[in-house]
């Protein structure tokens, strides 16, 4: 330790230990396990160190363990920088650090590296929990700071972690004016924060690019948040709200897939009444397609219209993103369609003897009687829907149609599309979500990874695509109120998916409006979003002189009155009456050329000014005789302080 350095008490190391521990645990789950391993290590040791007040390692024996670790690092992840390597390499360097501090420089420099670590959290999440999460951290960082420039912060008797806190929160609620102006004008930037290289993003959940049996019902048991959406006007009812996503062509005996998008234009669809317009917030999927109300209007802002009517973004949903578009609920759709799709519509692989049987049989009927045909089977049997069906193997959807007919949705669309391809009616199926919460905290729709589901779309000679939905034949209630609504209670659901009004329920939708809130005006404040603010203002671009006249402008408008306040306050008290007239008299004598000594005692002034005004040295004896008398003497009354304001009023002494 430095020479004349005070070594940090065990209230002030262990306080340490534990924020920047805080700040690392939300980087477990991007680090490796050997590194949350060395890092778990060294705190522990430094904690330990602490309890028995232990020397510290050496310098000979913690230099090659640094070597050691950043080699490490970089093995790992073939760099120091980046996101995921800068953040390992950084909390290698802070565990480090503190098997070596033992003063307070030491541990500032550690704390500023923890305030640097706070933002490093959101390069990875900035989600409203993680807000909230980091803000407390920094208030007690804060706290740390406070404590470690108050008297008497290196004793245990001084620790006082309460009031310390108080003080934080106060410094941080000063400077939030400034956060909020500096949010708002400061040139925003798109792509990654600061610039830095982004890590391959993990693939998240949500619809896959193909359907096999268990991928739907297995959806079902979540209930993370796929998007939201804000109508601009009246809900559509729930029956209406299909979501279209994916849509699956191909079918291998198994898994239903997709066929790689072509750059055709869609085929044309003709709205039957308005379109409704909404506002949509997706959530990061690691996919290119976007969810739109069935069937989109328009193409998005950031995407386009594929020849599948589904909308696609330009590349995967990295990030959460938000979109305008407008849709027809009823609609007729693609009365004109290129014949290739038309006969990749009609493609079986071999197998399901019995289903092909079934569906021969409806050939001699015309097209829409087939489709009627084929639901009408689904209403006469006695199928059951469930989140839990079996396994159907080898051919599965002859063991589905005629032995289990237990299924979830994608059993159903899938058995319904390879009944029509057998019957010669092309069709396809389609992923999505239907349905959705409506949350009146915030007056928008909150639709669940629970809520996906698998719909068909059939062929029919001058009407185009038409959509059909066999789930709703077996059981009408998914589609009219929901997936709870449609299954035994005894099914396992998700405790946000059960319809059971209770406390928790309301709170969970509170925190959401609040986590929506943040999305939209935090996270979704966009260059174009602050552009679209500043042009409000009057303001065109960033280099111009008005924005620096509004930025300026907006920073002295909050500093002056804070600057006046202080001021104010820093004054002092307000002085007795006698003091301020005391101040006025020693005012008429520097006026006269007599110097007043801040130090100096009345009695002492009034010799050397009755010396240097003779002529007026009754007076002044006067004067600072009846000033004693109120200010020391306690004599002090209201006509005694009259008398004295009169007799410096009368006082009137001219320039030596």
């Amino acid at each position: 330790m430095r020479e004349g350095e005070i070594q940090l008490n065990r209230a002030n190391l262990a306080s340490l230990i534990a924020v920047l521990a805080l700040l690392i645990v939300p980087h477990g789950d991007h680090l490796p396990w050997w590194l949350i391993g060395v890092l778990g290590l060294l705190f522990s040791w430094r904690l330990f160190l602490i309890s028995i007040q232990g020397r510290l390692p050496p310098s000979w024996l913690l230099l090659p363990f640094t070597v050691s670790l950043i080699i490490g690092v970089y093995v790992e992840f073939k760099t120091l920088f980046g996101r995921t390597g800068g953040v390992a390499l950084l909390s290698v360097l802070i565990g480090l650090k503190l098997m070596e501090t033992r003063g307070r420089r030491d541990a500032l420099l550690l704390v500023f590296l923890g305030y640097f670590l706070v933002v490093t959290n959101f390069l990875f999440s900035q989600s409203f929990a993680m807000a909230v999460y980091l803000l407390l951290i920094v208030t007690v960082i804060t706290a740390l700071l406070v404590g470690w420039n108050s008297v008497g912060w290196n004793r245990l008797e001084g620790f006082s972690p309460l009031t310390h806190l108080v003080t934080a929160g106060k410094l941080l609620l000063q400077a939030v004016p400034l956060m909020v102006l500096l949010f708002v004008f400061f040139p925003r930037i798109e792509g990654p924060l600061w610039r830095l290289p982004q890590d391959r993003s993990s693939a998240k959940g949500g619809l896959a690019d193909s359907m096999s049996p268990g991928s739907f019902s297995n959806l079902s048991q979540s209930d993370e948040v796929a998007f939201r959406v804000e109508f601009l006007g009246t809900v559509p009812p729930h029956g209406a709200l299909y979501w279209r996503g994916p849509v699956f062509e191909q079918y291998d005996g198994t898994t239903w897939s997709q066929i790689p998008l072509g750059s055709e234009p869609p085929a044309p669809v003709e709205g039957i009444g308005p379109a409704v317009q909404y506002q949509l917030t997706l959530e990061p999927h690691q996919r290119p397609w976007l969810l739109a109300l069935d069937a989109p209007a328009q193409s998005p802002g950031n995407g386009r219209i594929s020849d599948r009517m589904q909308a696609v973004a330009n590349g995967p949903v990295v990030k959460r993103d938000r979109y305008a578009l407008a849709s027809w609920l009823d609609y007729r759709m693609g009365k004109q369609q290129a014949t290739l799709m038309l006969q990749r519509s009609l493609l079986l692989p071999r197998g399901n003897p019995k289903a092909r049987a079934l569906a021969a049989g409806w050939k001699a009927l015309p097209p829409a009687q087939r489709v009627t045909a084929a639901l009408a089977y689904y209403d006469s049997q006695p199928f059951t829907y469930t989140l839990q069906p079996p396994l159907y193997q080898g051919d599965a959807i002859d063991r589905f149609l005629f032995e289990g007919r237990q299924g979830f949705c994608e059993h159903y669309a899938g058995s319904f599309v390879f009944l029509m391809r057998a019957a010669g009616v092309p069709a396809r199926v389609v992923g999505g979500y239907q349905g959705g919460e409506l949350n009146p905290a915030g007056n928008y729709l909150i639709v669940r990874q629970a809520d996906a589901h698998a719909w068909a779309e059939v062929w029919l000679e001058g009407r185009g695509w038409q959509r059909i939905d066999p789930t709703a034949t077996v059981a009408p209630d998914r589609v009219d109120l929901g997936l709870a609504r449609s299954v035994a209670q005894s099914e396992s659901l998700p405790m946000m998916v059960r319809v059971d009004a209770n406390w928790l329920r309301g709170v969970r939708l509170g925190l959401d409006a609040a986590v929506n809130a943040w999305n939209q005006w935090i996270i979704g404040y966009t260059p174009d979003q602050q552009m679209k603010l500043l042009r409000q203002l009057g303001i065109s671009n960033l280099a111009s002189y008005q924005f620096v006249a509004w930025f300026l402008g907006m920073i002295m408008a909050m500093t002056l009155p804070l600057a006046a306040w202080l001021l104010w306050h820093l004054r002092g008290p307000n002085p007795p009456p006698e003091v301020k007239a005391w101040r006025s008299f020693c005012h008429k004598l520097e006026k006269a050329g007599v110097e007043v000594r801040p130090s100096e005692p009345p009695l002492a002034l009034s010799q050397r000014a009755c010396a240097a005004l003779p002529e007026h040295a009754e007076a002044i004896a006067t004067i600072i005789g009846q000033y004693l008398a109120l200010r020391y003497l306690g004599e002090a009354s209201a006509e005694g302080i009259v008398q004295l304001k009169q007799q410096i009023a009368a006082f009137k002494p001219r320039r030596t």
